[in-house]
């Protein structure tokens, strides 16, 4: 299975580099920006499970946080795209509680959240003030060089779109902080074990969130992965 789920981890994040230096100030951020989305998740009723934490480069990313449905629902309920967002804006918000700066990491974050919160907005009638109307009929028209963009609604509407996804976005962000200024020591006790060992999984963050002492949680942590992988009589690693 963890040869399955490395897999997984490398078409869509792309191949560990282990190899890359990481200053311990980036390494830092990084750890707080990552636990920013997994603790956000985590307290969010609707968002998918954490599965694993890492400050690990992987492809263009300083680190990541992967998280897996238990189901195979097709629908998107309005109430996990908005949870959803809250941990897409976490690691921003991570950033600016503790850090009280910002870095330039989270601009893959604000895209894909604007990308979500237009498609609520323009697709999906979950704005309340644009209602159950459709706006996402854009047609691309060649006009000399380029091709550009045209739509059937007016500037204003245009504008009122703008300001809706602006606020569904910022109500997200909103939300990433009231969660984690409230759990803020919740916050450091993952980082510390992010920090020293690199990679954390769903067991580490669920004892973290139970109250665990940090001591335990990393003694867990070492105790269930030398475990998980033994030597056979061969001096081959196989799974215990």
């Amino acid at each position: 299975m963890q040869d399955l789920y490395e897999g997984i981890n490398k078409v869509v994040m792309g191949p560990q580099k282990k190899s890359r230096l990481v200053t311990e100030v980036d390494k830092r951020i990084t750890a707080y920006h990552e636990v920013g989305h997994a603790l956000v998740a985590k307290l969010s009723p609707h968002c998918d499970p954490v599965h694993e934490v890492s400050i690990i480069p992987r492809g263009y990313a300083a680190g990541y946080t992967m998280t897996r449905p238990d189901n195979d629902n097709s629908h998107v309920t309005i109430n996990k795209l908005t949870d959803d967002l809250a941990m897409t804006m976490g690691g921003r918000a991570a950033e600016e509680i503790v850090i009280q700066d910002v870095s330039t990491g989270a601009v893959g974050d604000f895209k894909s959240a604007t990308e979500t919160a237009r498609k609520m907005v323009m697709e999906w009638g979950m704005s309340k003030k644009l209602g159950t109307v459709y706006y996402g009929s854009n047609q691309e028209v060649f006009l000399g060089r380029d091709y550009q963009s045209t739509h059937t609604y007016s500037e204003s509407v245009a504008a009122e779109i703008d300001k809706e996804v602006a606020k569904i976005v910022e109500t997200a962000h909103q939300k990433a902080l009231d969660i984690l200024n409230s759990h803020k020591s919740t916050m450091d006790s993952m980082v510390r074990l992010l920090l020293e060992r690199e990679t954390i999984y769903t067991e580490e963050v669920d004892l973290i969130m139970d109250g665990m002492p940090y001591e335990q949680v990393r003694d867990s942590l070492d105790a269930r992965l030398a475990k998980k992988y033994s030597k056979n009589s061969q001096g081959v690693v196989t799974e215990a």
